[in-house]
C-alpha cells in the first residue's frame, strides 16, 4: 500500500509540472500624450487634480476602460512635429508591450504649433496680428498640423488594432484662454481656434478662413475614427475663472479648469 501510495503521489506531482500554466491575464492601461496641458501645468498637484490623473481614477472603473494604470508621457512644450519624433515612439512601444492591454488613449497637441507665435512682446503676430508675416507664418502653423495630426492619429490607430481588446482614442480641441478678459488676443486666439465661422464645421472646411485649429483637430479625429473632445464650451467667457490668464501670460487651467477638461473627455460622443 505504502509503495502505491508512493506512485501516485509521484504521478500526480508528475502530471501538475506537466500541465501548461494559465498566461496572466494583460495589465490593462491607460496613456496620455500631449503637451503641458496632458502634463498637468497649472495644476495645484499636475498628479492629482490635473485632467490626465482625474481621468485615470475614472478609467480605472470597471464599467468606464477597467484601466488600472495610468501612462502619462506628456511633455511640456510639445509640438505636433516633436510629439511624433518622440512620445509616439514611446506610446507605440508601451501599446505593443504584450503585457499590457491599452484600452484607452488621450492626447493633446496642437496649440503649440501657433501659441509659439504669440509667446514674446517682439514676436510678429504680437506686434501685428494682420500683418502679411504673421499670417505667414499662422499658415504654416496650420499646415503642420494638418499634416502631422494624421501621421500621430494613424500610428496609433495602426498600434491600438495589434493590441489585445477594444480601445477609445480621444483628441483634445483647446479652449480660449483670453475668452472673457476683454484682451485684444481674445478675438485673435478665437479666430485661430474657430475660424471666421467660430464653429467647429467640417463642411465648411472649403473656405479657408473657416479653418482653425479645432476644425482640423476635431475634423481629422472624427474622419480617422477618433473621438474629438470640445473643451471649448466650457471656458467661453470664463478665462478669467478658468485659468490662470489673470496672472500673466499663462494660459493654463487651474484645477477647475482642468476638471472641466475631465469632464468634456467623459461625454464626448463617438
Amino acid at each position: 500500500m505504502r509503495r502505491t501510495h508512493a506512485l501516485l503521489a509521484t504521478i500526480a506531482m508528475t502530471a501538475a509540472l506537466a500541465a501548461p500554466t494559465a498566461a496572466a491575464e494583460p495589465a490593462t492601461r491607460y496613456i496620455a500624450l500631449g503637451d503641458s496641458l496632458a502634463w498637468g501645468d497649472g495644476a495645484s498637484d499636475p498628479a492629482t487634480t490635473a485632467y490626465v490623473p482625474l481621468l485615470g481614477d475614472y478609467f480605472a472603473g470597471k464599467s468606464h476602460a477597467g484601466a488600472k494604470q495610468t501612462y502619462n508621457v506628456g511633455i511640456r512644450g510639445e509640438t505636433t512635429g516633436s510629439l511624433i519624433e518622440g512620445q509616439l515612439v514611446t506610446a507605440e512601444v508601451l501599446i505593443d508591450d504584450p503585457a499590457t492591454d491599452i484600452s484607452v488613449v488621450t492626447i493633446s497637441i496642437g496649440g503649440n504649433d501657433l501659441l509659439n507665435l504669440i509667446n514674446e512682446p517682439d514676436d510678429p503676430c504680437v506686434v501685428d496680428f494682420g500683418s502679411a508675416t504673421c499670417q505667414g507664418l499662422m499658415a504654416s502653423g496650420m499646415a503642420g498640423v494638418q499634416g502631422n495630426l494624421p501621421v500621430i492619429i494613424g500610428a496609433l490607430q495602426a498600434a491600438l488594432a495589434r493590441d489585445v481588446g477594444p480601445e477609445k482614442l480621444f483628441v483634445l480641441l483647446p479652449y480660449n484662454a483670453f475668452s472673457g478678459t476683454s484682451s485684444p488676443f481674445e478675438p485673435i486666439v478665437a479666430g485661430g481656434l474657430r475660424g471666421a465661422d467660430g464653429v467647429v464645421d467640417c463642411g465648411a472646411l472649403g473656405n479657408v478662413a473657416n479653418v482653425g485649429l479645432d476644425d482640423v483637430l476635431g475634423c481629422t479625429a472624427s474622419a480617422m475614427g477618433a473621438i474629438p473632445v470640445d473643451s471649448y464650451p466650457y471656458f467661453e467667457g470664463r478665462g478669467l475663472e478658468l485659468t490662470h490668464i489673470g496672472e500673466g501670460f499663462n494660459i493654463h487651467p487651474n484645477d477647475a479648469g482642468y476638471a472641466l477638461i475631465a469632464k468634456a473627455h467623459r461625454l464626448a460622443k463617438e
